[in-house]
Formats: C-alpha cells, sequence, structure tokens
C-alpha cells in the first residue's frame, strides 16, 4: 500500500527551509566559527528574551541539558530524582549515568504525565530533585510539583524539552523549577537541522557551572584551563544558524499544530470510550505528537495502514520494564496506568506542513474502523 499520510513526512516538512540551510551553510562554512560562537550567543540571548530566563545555555542535545543540569546540580551516588515511568528514556538514564537513582512515579491516564499525588509519595529522605516530564501534547501541573519541591526542599528540574513556546499557569514551559530545558531535535516543535539543546535559568552559578561542564569543565576565556570534568556537549554554528531563522516562525508553527490538533478532537471525540483522544483545549500547549488511547491498538494501527496512513506508538514499553532499569527493581504491575499507556496509545500524523485535510482523512479513517464494530 502506497503511504499516502506519513508520520514524519520529511520531504514536505523541510521544502520551505531548503534555502535557509544551504545559505546558513555557506556562512558557517565561509567563516571562522563552527563551535560556540556568535550565532549560538545570538540563540542564547534570544531564547533567554523569550522565556524571561536570566541565562540560556546551548548545549548539543536535550538529553544533554539533561545531562548538564544534573550534573551542575551535583547529583550523584545516593541522591534519588523521582521520574515518571511514562517517559523518553533520556528522562531517567541522565539521572542513572549520574550515579543517582532514578525513582520512578505512576502518570496520569488522561495525559500520560506524572501525578504529583504520585510523585509526592515517592520522596524519601534520599531524594534530591523531582524531574517531571512534557509529554506529546500536554504541561505537567507545575504548580503542584513547585509546591512539592518547596515543602521538601528539592531541585525542581523540567524536562520541557517539547515545549518551547508553550505556557502553563501563565509563565514559559520550563520556567517554574531551578532550570529547564529545550529540545532542538528535528522532530520537536521547535525542530533544527540535527540535535541541540538548551537550559535555562534564573541561578547565576547555576548557569555558570552548566557552561564549563559542556565544554570539558572550561571556564570562559580559559581554553585548555579545566575546573571541571566536563563533557563535550557543545552546540554548533550551523544548527544555532538555522535556528535563528526558524525562530520567528515558532508561534506560527505552534498555532498550526494547534489547528490540526483541534480537528482530530472534534471528530474522534465521539468515538469514546473505544477510542480517547488527550484532553481537549490546545491554546498555550505545544502539541508535539497528538496521541490517542485505542482499546484495540494493534488492530487500528494495521487499519490505518491499510489506508496509507502511517502511526508511530509512543512508548511501547515503559520504563521501569526496560532492560536498561532492570536494575532498579520495579517488575509489572508497579505502575499500572503506564503499563496500560503502553499497550493504548497510538501517535496520529501531525506537523505544519500536513496537506490539506489530511487530518480530515486520518479522521475518517479511524471512524470507519470503529463504525465496522471493532
Amino acid at each position: 500500500m502506497t503511504t499516502v499520510i506519513p508520520y514524519f513526512d520529511w520531504p514536505a516538512r523541510s521544502a520551505d527551509w531548503a534555502d535557509d540551510i544551504v545559505e546558513v551553510f555557506q556562512e558557517v562554512a565561509e567563516s571562522d566559527e563552527f563551535i560556540l560562537k556568535s550565532r549560538v550567543e545570538r540563540l542564547e540571548a534570544e531564547i533567554a528574551d523569550r522565556t524571561g530566563a536570566a541565562h540560556a545555555v546551548a548545549v548539543a542535545s536535550g538529553t544533554g541539558a539533561l545531562t548538564v543540569i544534573l550534573a551542575a546540580l551535583g547529583l550523584g551516588d545516593g541522591d534519588e530524582v523521582v521520574t515518571p515511568a511514562f517517559s523518553f528514556v533520556s528522562t531517567a538514564s541522565t539521572v542513572a549515568l549520574r550515579g543517582a537513582r532514578p525513582v520512578f512515579a505512576d502518570v496520569e491516564y488522561e495525559t500520560g504525565l506524572l501525578d504529583p499525588a504520585a510523585a509526592e509519595a515517592a520522596v524519601t529522605e534520599h531524594t534530591r530533585a523531582l524531574l517531571p516530564a512534557y509529554l506529546f501534547s500536554g504541561s505537567p501541573k507545575m504548580g503542584a510539583f513547585a509546591e512539592i519541591a518547596a515543602r521538601h526542599s528539592l531541585h525542581l528540574v523540567e524536562d520541557s524539552a517539547i515545549a518551547l513556546g508553550a505556557e502553563v499557569d501563565g509563565k514559559p514551559a520550563g520556567r517554574h523549577g531551578h532550570a529547564g530545558v529545550y529540545s532542538f531535535f528535528p522532530a520537536k516543535p521547535a525542530g533544527g537541522i540535527g540535535d541541540a539543546g538548551m537550559i535555562v535559568t534564573d541561578d547565576d552559578e547555576l548557569a555558570r557551572t552548566a557552561r564549563m561542564l559542556r565544554n570539558h569543565g572550561q571556564p570562559a576565556g580559559k581554553r585548555f584551563y579545566h575546573e571541571l570534568l566536563g563533557f563535550n556537549c557543545r552546540m554548533d554554528e550551523l544548527t544555532a544558524g538555522f535556528l535563528l531563522r526558524k525562530l520567528p516562525h515558532l508561534d506560527r508553527l505552534l498555532e498550526r499544530r494547534r489547528e490540526i490538533a483541534a480537528v482530530y478532537e472534534e471528530g474522534l471525540r465521539p468515538l469514546a470510550p473505544a477510542l480517547l483522544p488527550p484532553p481537549a483545549g490546545f491554546e498555550g500547549r505545544s502539541v508535539y505528537t497528538y496521541v490517542v488511547r485505542a482499546q484495540q491498538r494493534e488492530e487500528l494501527r494495521a487499519h490505518l495502514a491499510g489506508q496509507g496512513i502511517e502511526t508511530a506508538v509512543y512508548y511501547p514499553r515503559p520504563l521501569h520494564l526496560q532492560p536498561a532499569f532492570a536494575h532498579l527493581g520495579y517488575g509489572p504491575g508497579d505502575f499500572p496506568v503506564a503499563e496500560q499507556l503502553s499497550r493504548e496509545a497510538l501517535a496520529l500524523p501531525l506537523h505544519p506542513d500536513m496537506a490539506p485535510g489530511a487530518a480530515e482523512q486520518v479522521v475518517a479513517a479511524v471512524s470507519r474502523f470503529y463504525a465496522a464494530g471493532r
């Protein structure tokens, strides 16, 4: 079956940016600036200005942003970090790679987001940080997490990788705790042309430490002098140059994502309870993926593939059941909501360059599946 509606559709998504990519490549190639130079500095300034953060620290990826900020906070052996059992792996792997222990907590069924009550119940005398993650089209209850962090004297780090441009309770995503992170991986709403990330914080010392850690532990202006054991986690000028061109269009691109999500919401809500859309009301959200919960996910996915519609599964196995975290000692049944979502979650195609009427075609195909009595 020929694919009619691809899930990613990179040719369509890159078409409008082809000239910018070529021009930025030429500019950088003809300069003597390749890593952490003027374009990176300008991008940091623009992200800080947009979010109201005192500091924006550019790094090589969203995962790198989490790695650097957790290291800058001094997390390590014996420390615990409470984080969701249902998320992308780096939310927990970056904790484990610091020598700290990811302590999983269950998520909310409607959103897949970390449940504040479950997170607080997981806090122990060894807990040093909370690490909620933004997911799909939703935002964590950051007000509740800020209160929990204050109550237990914990660091609060937002894995807001997907959420640049979103707002939660009137504040930019990533700005509710000690630090937030953004990812510019190409598929993200603020995607670039390769891996890249950003840390935002108001803490002067945290920012200074993060800047050293991203660049082999070197203080600014002191090459080959290493104050800390750091990482090679630096943003390149090519990526920064492209993002400087794309950032002014971010609000428009986010609005288009919300429009497509609204088409799905209107068309799919009547199919409940067999198929459950995410919570309605997309204003202020950064809609990364549109994930429904389908009781017959694999059958629905096969039906859509037969109609030429690609889908994706985020995530087929929750984190506590991943072999990489077997040493933590969790087992089946420990986080039942996360496990249920791993069986039901299905992402439908959504990106700003979808052809007119494509979302309506997806709705019609999904509706035909359930109209057949499945």
